[in-house]
């Protein structure tokens, strides 16, 4: 056979092993499905509640909404950004303290862009944007 089918020939193992197969009562030589990580793991039901999840709560984190539906942190985010057409306004700012025990308070915590100044880095003072992030939606009218 390999003469006529050169390396596209089948093994003798593989060939005995289906003929095993059929004997035993399969009727296709495909594989049997095996245990594993779902492929498709958002359904309409999962997207549905990270919506509502949303319009609940503008403010909650991506980690919340992935640990409420037990869904990875990718998924939810594909589940957002791709299917609900979601997109992130602004972040949060908050101000640390220091380590000299100074601390020290923005304007206005709600500014949706933050750029640090070198006065401000040389006063010891660190910003961090916080995780919580305010949601909106495409269509104007629902906000």
């Amino acid at each position: 056979m390999k003469e006529v089918y050169g390396e596209q020939c089948l093994a003798r193992c593989t060939i005995f092993r289906w003929c095993q197969h059929y004997e035993a009562g399969r009727v296709n030589i495909k594989d049997l499905s095996r245990p594993g990580q779902a492929h498709v793991v958002f359904n309409s039901v999962t997207i549905s509640g990270v919506d509502e999840l949303i319009r609940q709560n503008r403010r909650i984190t991506t980690l919340e909404i992935a640990v409420e539906l037990s869904i990875s942190k990718g998924t939810m985010h594909h589940i957002i950004h791709k299917r609900l057409g979601y997109c992130k306004v602004c972040a949060q700012a908050s101000v640390r303290e220091s380590e000299d025990g100074e601390n020290g308070s923005l304007p206005n915590p709600a500014v949706s862009t933050l750029k640090p100044s070198i006065p401000f880095l040389c006063a010891g003072l660190s910003v961090s944007i916080s995780m919580a992030i305010i949601y909106s939606c495409t269509v104007p009218h629902e906000l």
